[in-house]
């Protein structure tokens, strides 16, 4: 009597089996998913090459990537991208990059753009990234990805790349750094410390707390300090 449950048993197990064996087994997210969404373009950065050269030769916002653990992966994962070395070639022979540069350097905006790295708030971002998993997942995928591997080994096949090679091969190429003397944005910048604006924008920028990041900002204004206190009229 006792074989019977026993066989009906038996018999249920065989039966329950092949049907759980059927079922696909959900897989748990990959760390290099993870990674990849960490390292999509943040809002209000470059989306393409060209566009990252731009920022990159922008003295007025290049530094926004050294203030965001972010915005630096999303940075280092763009320009490690082969496409990315072949547009910058090409645009290194343009004149006109420099001149942008060089305004964009005396820029007023240029010293907030940089002095926001002395903030606390940007210390204290850095430090809970060097505390985030997924952050060295995002720096590991940008060393290690085999996909970016295979477009380097590519990249001589790449049209961009080959383009480029084309394109230092054109004489035409070297046409506008050769007339860069006669360019009037490099004269334009060329002639930019000599307007007296230029100095009273930089001493307002100085003086300007806002110009601080949110927490020196927020020490400097009033009534600490940079702004003095309105006295009260005696009655």
């Amino acid at each position: 009597m006792r074989t019977l449950p026993l066989l009906m048993i038996l018999a249920l197990g065989n039966f329950v089996a092949p049907a759980n064996a059927q079922q696909p087994v959900p897989a748990a997210p990959p760390a290099a998913a993870t990674a990849t969404a960490a390292l999509a373009a943040p809002n209000g950065m470059p989306k393409t090459h060209q566009e990252w050269v731009a920022y990159l030769s922008d003295f007025t916002r290049n530094a926004e990537m050294m203030s965001d653990p972010a915005k630096f992966a999303a940075a280092m994962n763009a320009i490690s991208e082969p496409g990315f070395l072949a547009v910058a070639i090409r645009s290194a022979m343009d004149p006109n990059l420099y001149a942008r540069s060089m305004a964009s350097a005396m820029d007023p905006k240029a010293y907030a753009n940089y002095v926001h790295l002395i903030d606390p708030m940007t210390m204290m971002s850095w430090m809970q990234a060097m505390l985030d998993p997924q952050f060295f997942n995002a720096m590991v995928t940008v060393l290690s990805d085999p996909n970016k591997v295979m477009r380097w080994v590519s990249s001589p096949m790449d049209p961009n790349v080959t383009a480029m090679a084309l394109g230092m091969m054109n004489p035409s190429t070297y046409v506008p750094m050769a007339t860069a003397p006669m360019n009037p944005n490099l004269w334009g910048t060329a002639m930019m410390p000599m307007n007296p604006n230029l100095y009273s924008g930089w001493a307002n920028t100085v003086a300007n707390p806002q110009s601080y990041g949110p927490t020196w900002g927020g020490w400097f204004a009033t009534p600490y300090g940079m702004v003095p206190a309105q006295t009260i009229p005696a009655r």
